[in-house]
């Protein structure tokens, strides 16, 4: 454990707390309130969080909820003034790791570390032990995505600019989040930029800032983004939605490490990481006269794709099992696993919307689920009537069609480009040239 989040508005609880933590090295930050526990808990992504169950403007149980319904892995102790056998249960049924009833003494807080240290040794070393890789809510025991991460952990120690592809859902915030909780900025910000959902102005303000009167609705000097990301790093979601003028502003960064904030002339250096995602082929888009061929090849100095979910199944199981317990413990529903048939049929689908569509379909299922067993009955109707075409007796394939699939076939008994490439007696550029235009898509 590295960083530690504090939620109570008891001064005297929070500076004991505050000290007891430096002393052993840790990141500290605080909260005083349900809402700005919260927000620090996205801001600062903690490791584990102290937390009051009476907060001035809510239920520290509802912080609960949020917290281990939210994107961010953390550990919790409850601590409270007000200790009852219900709230305790309550709060441990709910996914606190334990509860702390107020006044304690450093003694006890050593305890419960020690135990949470046990607790996440054994787990990474059962993990490993059955191949299965599990950090934060990235989750796998694939092959090609295991490789993907251990290629992202190398690149993680760097300064390169990495570019992650992949089809939507597939978990490319999740693996720039984890490029930079192990890289050296760790201690830094992490923002991430939308490029989707800004207007061409509107997304440069965001980006680069301005300042009063550069444009109409500017009433005061604005920080943008790369700014506000200093030591740390810049998420750019959907880099491909950049429009042409910005392209060559962000250029002009990514090459100089300087821009203009709109409407300034003063020159601005930081020193912020870049990471770029994509759910559309870039090659294709330069191709296209769409994207800028030098700010393509300046954003793919490493460059990672993200295999979607339906070219591991093997990862389902263990999504499902996962996300299953999550919303059964939120919703306190009283169910344990999956029925065989139903995970078969889960296995099967071709999940377009990947991982999110996983995730959603396990929510709605548990939610609605009356038994300890989740059956097909309970997942959604799309799903739940979805057939595959065994015994070929579907529509008859196109060659491109039955070339695509029996790539992906291969693709997923193999375990690299070039194993793949030797099998199918093609050269691995041509694999990669396959697998990146939509032929694979």
């Amino acid at each position: 454990m590295q960083r530690v989040l504090i939620i109570d508005d008891d001064r005297n609880i929070v500076q004991t707390l505050h000290i007891y933590f430096e002393e052993r090295g840790m990141a500290v930050s605080t909260a005083a309130s349900a809402a700005e526990g919260m927000a620090r808990l996205l801001q600062d992504r903690p490791d584990l969080v102290l937390l009051d169950l009476r907060l001035p403007d809510g239920s520290g149980l509802e912080v609960l909820r949020g917290i281990v319904a939210g994107p961010v892995p953390a550990q919790v102790i409850v601590i409270t003034a007000y200790a009852t056998v219900e709230t305790a249960v309550s709060a441990v049924k709910l996914g606190a790791f334990d509860y702390l009833p107020k006044p304690f003494h450093p003694g006890q807080l050593d305890v419960l570390l020690d135990k949470i240290d046990q607790v996440q040794s054994l787990k990474k070393e059962v993990a490993r032990l059955r191949g299965i890789f599990q950090e934060g809510e990235m989750l796998t025991c694939n092959r090609r995505m295991r490789q993907v991460l251990a290629t992202a952990r190398q690149a993680a120690e760097s300064n390169a600019i990495v570019l992650i592809s992949g089809e939507s859902g597939t978990g490319k915030g999740l693996l720039a989040r984890l490029l930079h909780d192990w890289s050296m900025r760790a201690g830094g910000p992490f923002i991430t930029v939308d490029c989707a959902a800004l207007q061409e102005n509107l997304l440069e303000s965001d980006l680069f800032g301005h300042v009063r009167g550069a444009f109409t609705g500017a009433l005061r000097d604005k920080v943008g983004k790369l700014t506000l990301a200093e030591k740390g790093s810049l998420f750019l979601d959907e880099v491909s939605e950049i429009p042409p003028v910005v392209q060559g502003k962000l250029l002009r960064f990514l090459q100089q490490r300087e821009f203009e904030r709109l409407g300034d002339t003063r020159v601005q250096k930081v020193d912020t990481r870049v990471i770029a995602a994509s759910n559309k082929d870039l090659e294709e888009l330069v191709r296209d006269g769409l994207f800028r061929r030098d700010l393509y090849f300046r954003l793919k100095v490493v460059e990672l794709f993200l295999p979607p979910l339906r070219e591991r199944p093997e990862d389902i199981p263990l999504l499902v099992n996962h996300y299953l317990q999550r919303q059964a413990r939120l919703n306190n529903k009283p169910v344990k696993d999956v029925e065989e048939e139903a995970m078969a049929l889960l296995q099967t689908y071709p999940w377009p919307g990947n991982v999110r569509e996983l995730v959603n379909a396990v929510e709605r299922a548990v939610i609605l689920s009356t038994r300890p067993q989740l059956g097909q009955s309970d997942l959604p109707p799309h799903i739940a009537s979805f057939r595959s075409d065994p015994d070929g007796e579907g529509p008859l394939l196109s060659l491109a069609e039955v070339e695509k699939r029996h790539i992906q076939q291969v693709l997923l008994r193999t375990s690299s480009l070039e194993e793949a490439a030797r099998v199918l007696g093609i050269n691995a550029t041509t694999l990669w040239r396959k697998r990146k235009q939509s032929l694979l898509d």
